[in-house]
């Protein structure tokens, strides 16, 4: 795994303002039409609805040069398409850009009760890129959507061209496995048997407003919370107080969580996965990752040195959030390379 010149960090956000859930320009069915009208850095975004098999899955699209390669956006755990909308006018440059809202997250319901687990998601992006009619595109993916990238590459690798892979949720060797963040530990451990998952989401949300919730989850996830510009956070919190709402929303997490898991412990497929892998793949990681941490980029070094790291200091989790100019530089070096 080769290493990209590390760029420097972003300088924070000065006092940005506290995040709010206040309404904003909406279609008739509540979602953002066009996402300028909230951020002058995300116009030419907009959401559509495209229909999979009678789900009406939500997605962000941003046009791009129609000779352009297509790239597919991958949310992880928890969070929705809009984890990616301040990097995708930059990624449009090349080629359209599309980010749906997994089964169970954000605006996509549940079709049905174990949608939202690891092998239906992979088979849901696999006929999500066929609905779109891309015979091939570069594919990003964010921690669990990073799992799923991998995946996805395995099960159809005719339809992917390239992949960027940010903080991927991919197993470490199991000696390493004491490295793991003991909080990582604390948020992943219900989930390891049926329905204590769904009962410690329950008590967590009793027990916390979800303003609280959020600056929780914000410093767990970002090196650095500030440089997360204020309207992002303020999505951030909204998402997150409408997974309170209904009922499909913690299912759909839930049934995730467990099965994201599951496959971490079952982490042969992962491995074989990531071992048979042909096309050219870059990590984008930062070493203030509480969740993915240097020990398993240390494993994806050894078993995929061919593969390009760019490692982003004081930067968590969610890069292309926290540091989206150094992602892109970094897409685009990675791209440019032929």
């Amino acid at each position: 795994m080769t290493t990209d010149p590390t760029p420097e960090p972003t300088p924070p956000v000065a006092e940005p303002a506290p995040p709010t859930a206040e309404p904003t320009s909406t279609s008739a069915d509540g979602s953002i039409v066009d996402w300028g009208e909230r951020s002058e850095r995300w116009a030419g975004v907009r959401s559509e609805t495209i229909d999979l098999a009678g789900t009406a899955v939500h997605t962000l699209w941003a046009d791009g040069p129609e000779d352009g390669t297509p790239q597919l956006l991958i949310h992880g755990l928890g969070g929705s398409a809009t984890n990616w909308i301040e990097v995708m006018p930059g990624l449009a440059e090349r080629g359209p850009v599309a980010a749906p809202d997994l089964p169970g997250f954000g605006t996509t319901e549940l079709p049905h009760p174990r949608a939202s687990r690891i092998p239906a998601n992979v088979a849901f992006l696999h006929a999500f890129l066929r609905k779109l009619g891309w015979s091939r595109a570069v594919v990003h993916g964010n921690s669990m959507g990073g799992m799923l990238a991998v995946l996805l590459a395995d099960r159809a690798p005719e339809r992917v061209e390239r992949l960027v892979l940010a903080s991927p949720a991919l197993p470490t060797a199991r000696a390493k496995m004491y490295k793991i963040h003991p909080a990582t530990l604390l948020r992943f451990v219900p989930f390891l048997v049926p329905g204590v998952g769904s009962l410690a989401v329950r008590a967590m949300q009793a027990q916390l407003s979800p303003e609280r919730e959020w600056e929780q989850t914000a410093k767990f996830l970002h090196g650095d919370p500030e440089r997360v510009p204020p309207e992002l956070q303020a999505i951030g919190l909204e998402n997150l107080a409408a997974g309170r709402d209904d009922a499909w929303r913690r299912e759909g997490l839930v049934g995730a969580a467990e099965s994201l898991v599951s496959a971490m412990l079952r982490s042969r497929e992962l491995v074989q996965a990531v071992e048979e892998i042909h096309v050219p793949t870059m990590v984008v990681w930062g070493d203030a990752d509480r969740l993915v941490g240097r020990a398993v980029i240390d494993a994806l070094e050894q078993r995929r040195p061919d593969w390009q790291l760019t490692s982003l200091p004081a930067v968590g989790h969610v890069p292309m959030a926290e540091a989206p100019s150094e992602y892109l530089d970094a897409v685009r070096r990675f791209l440019d390379a032929g």
